[in-house]
C-alpha cells in the first residue's frame, strides 16, 4: 500500500491524533494550560488510548471492512 493511500484514510489521522494527545499528556501541556482535573487526564487518556486503537486494529487497504 502506497503512503498517500494511508495518508488518506480517517483511521490514520484518527491514531495521529490520538498518539499526539497521548504525547501532549505525557509532557503535562494540559496541566500548564490550567486544566488540572484528575477526571480530565484521565478522560483525555482514555479517549487518546481508544484513537490510537482505532488507528493501528484498522485495515486501511479495505475501505468495505473495520
Amino acid at each position: 500500500m502506497d503512503i498517500k493511500q494511508r495518508l488518506r484514510s480517517p483511521a490514520v489521522w484518527a491514531a495521529f491524533t490520538g498518539a499526539l494527545g497521548l504525547v501532549l499528556e505525557a509532557f503535562g501541556v494540559f496541566r500548564r494550560l490550567g486544566i488540572d482535573s484528575a477526571a480530565f487526564d484521565t478522560a483525555v487518556g482514555a479517549v487518546c488510548a481508544a484513537l490510537t486503537a482505532f488507528g493501528i486494529l484498522n485495515n486501511p487497504t479495505d475501505r468495505e471492512n473495520f
